[in-house]
This record gives structure tokens, C-alpha cells and sequence, in this order.
């Protein structure tokens, strides 16, 4: 038995078919394996955090959620802690601000220039520099605003001032990287990698801010690499089931400048729900 937890709307801003359809092709592979699945959206899972009955502890062969409100993270890491597998990791979601998981890339050797958590303007134009990115980092972006592209001191400063009267409690500062912008989709421990270029005809934005890369220029770069370097991430994360966005360098190096929880596989939809299935019952 597989318990799959969907995604809240508020957690899905312009994504909300994208992520009932990923969650529904999850849904659709496990059973097709011959596991019983039981679908229980997140506002349910809120309401009730002790979902799983103990009658049925012995049945359970994992938890599937795509879940991101704190409260559902909660409820998940104490099943967690009873043994339960849990994808992808609520206890390490907790723990994995934007400044963190960028700090896990600086590690991997996918890292960008960035700062965090700071409202030094000096320190931020000398560590960082025009243009930069500011991110919202305690939780994922639910609105424009979360995620602004900077050019001048006085961008900044009025973006730092938001980010403060909202009470984020995480932020990162971070370079505006040069490239050919991709975005990439995995499941660590599986073959299953794919990319793409979003700035590309028919490309999925949630904001439009992709745009502000370009047309790409096909640089060329390792894909074996990249899988590698992100499977390797992902499972220092906690976070198997993966997706996010890279700059690819003129000179082939990568910088991943996004790395994201269950994503919607919008674009590569059925053959990642059959690795994220594959990934579950291993």
C-alpha cells in the first residue's frame, strides 16, 4: 500500500493542472505495478496528521507526497521517524532553506556567488554584484515578488524592505549567471534525467523571468556529468525526486540556480512517473 499525498493550490502557483497530472500519472504507475495506492489530498492530511491507522502500519510500503505546508511536513516526519519511507524526505525539507540547498551545490561543485540572510547592501554589491537574483528561501515562491531580478542599489533596497515586513525568515542573494538557462528534472538512484530550454517556443514559466536569459545558444555540456553531480546533491538533500534550473557557461560549466522538491514534470510527464514509482518500491 502507497499512501500519495497531492500538492495544495497555494503550492502550485500557475502549476496546478501541471501537478494533478504528474500526481495522477504517480498514481496511475503504482497501481499499474499492482501496488494499492490511497490518494489523500494535502488540506486533508492537515486535518487529520494521524492519516495512517495503526491497523494498517504492516501494509504500508511507502509515503508519496508532493505536500510543502509546514504542517504536512510535520505530520510526515513522525512518520518518518517511526520507519516509514517518506518521499521525498519531510525532515529534510524542513531543514532545506534556499540557503542551505545552495550551500549543499557550493559543495557538489554546481554552486553559484551568492550571500544570504543579510541587509548589507555594501557587502552584498561587493560579494554578489549587479545583477543579481534575491529568492525567497523559508518556502518556495508563491508570488512575483518572491523572486526579483536586481540591477541597481535602489531594486535592492526595496526588495530587502519587502522580504523584512513579510517576516521571511530565509533569503539568498545571488549572482546573475551568463548562459544558456535549462531546466532539468530527476529521480536519484534511477536513469531517468531530462532537460530542456524554457526560453524556447512553447516553454513553461511560471513568472516569465527566464526570459531575462535569452535565447539559448546550445552550448555544450556533459549530461552524464550533470545527472551525476545532481543525483549527488539530491541525495545529500534528501530530495530524489528533483527538478530545478541551470546556467550553462560558454565554456560548458554549470551552475544550478534553482533546485526544487517533486516538481511537475511538466514536460517529460509519464516516463518520469514511471521512474518516481520505480524510485518508491525499490
Amino acid at each position: 500500500m502507497v499512501y500519495l499525498i497531492s500538492r495544495s493550490p497555494i503550492f502550485s502557483p500557475n502549476s496546478v493542472q501541471r501537478d494533478q497530472a504528474i500526481y495522477r500519472a504517480v498514481c496511475k504507475e503504482l497501481q499499474a505495478q499492482g501496488e494499492e495506492v490511497v490518494c489523500i489530498t494535502e488540506d486533508d492530511l492537515i486535518a487529520d496528521p494521524e492519516f495512517i491507522r495503526e491497523e494498517d502500519f504492516e501494509e504500508v510500503t511507502a509515503i508519496v507526497s508532493m505536500g510543502r505546508d509546514i504542517r504536512t511536513l510535520k505530520a510526515l516526519e513522525r512518520y518518518e521517524t517511526m520507519g516509514f519511507v517518506v518521499l521525498n524526505s519531510p525532515s529534510a525539507l524542513l531543514c532545506n532553506t534556499r540557503s542551505e540547498l545552495d550551500n549543499v551545490m557550493a559543495r557538489v561543485g554546481i554552486g553559484m556567488k551568492s550571500v544570504s540572510n543579510t541587509t548589507d547592501i555594501d557587502m552584498i554589491e561587493s560579494e554578489v554584484g549587479y545583477p543579481l537574483w534575491i529568492k525567497r528561501g523559508d518556502a518556495c515562491a508563491q508570488s512575483p515578488e518572491d523572486v526579483q531580478y536586481i540591477t541597481n542599489r535602489e531594486q535592492l533596497q526595496a526588495a530587502l524592505d519587502l522580504f523584512v515586513s513579510r517576516h521571511y525568515e530565509d533569503w539568498l542573494l545571488a549572482e546573475h549567471v551568463v548562459g544558456d538557462l535549462i531546466k532539468f528534472y530527476g529521480v536519484e538512484g534511477t536513469n531517468f534525467f531530462h532537460w530542456g530550454y524554457p526560453t524556447k517556443k512553447g516553454g513553461f514559466s511560471k513568472y516569465g523571468q527566464e526570459a531575462l536569459n535569452g535565447k539559448p545558444c546550445g552550448y555544450t555540456f556533459s549530461e552524464q556529468s550533470l545527472k551525476e553531480l545532481l543525483d549527488q546533491a539530491a541525495a545529500e538533500c534528501g530530495m530524489p525526486i528533483y527538478g530545478g534550473d541551470a546556467v550553462v557557461r560558454p565554456d560548458g560549466t554549470i551552475v544550478v540556480v534553482d533546485f526544487n522538491d517533486f516538481p511537475s514534470f511538466g514536460a517529460c510527464c509519464k516516463i518520469a512517473a514511471t521512474a518516481i514509482a520505480y524510485r518508491t518500491l525499490q
